[in-house]
């Protein structure tokens, strides 16, 4: 689900994401008349993509690295 809101009239469309995938020119859309995508209805920050969690074998590594560090 996305959320789109218009600040000039404080309008907000709400968009499953396979709308999108079956009419791209919806975003460009959305765009030209003065849209932009938010984080929630009730949450008008503009949108960020969620920061990526890393994998196991990253954190497994890193801990490696420092446990050999506080031996030494």
């Amino acid at each position: 689900m996305q959320y789109w809101l218009q600040k000039k009239t404080s309008r907000m469309e709400r968009l499953e994401d396979e709308v999108f995938e079956k009419h791209p020119e919806k975003l460009s859309d959305l765009e030209s008349r003065g849209f932009v995508r938010v984080m929630g209805e009730s949450n008008f920050e503009p949108y960020k993509k969620p920061p990526k969690k890393a994998s196991i074998k990253k954190a497994v590594k890193k801990v490696a690295k420092k446990v050999t560090r506080k031996k030494k």
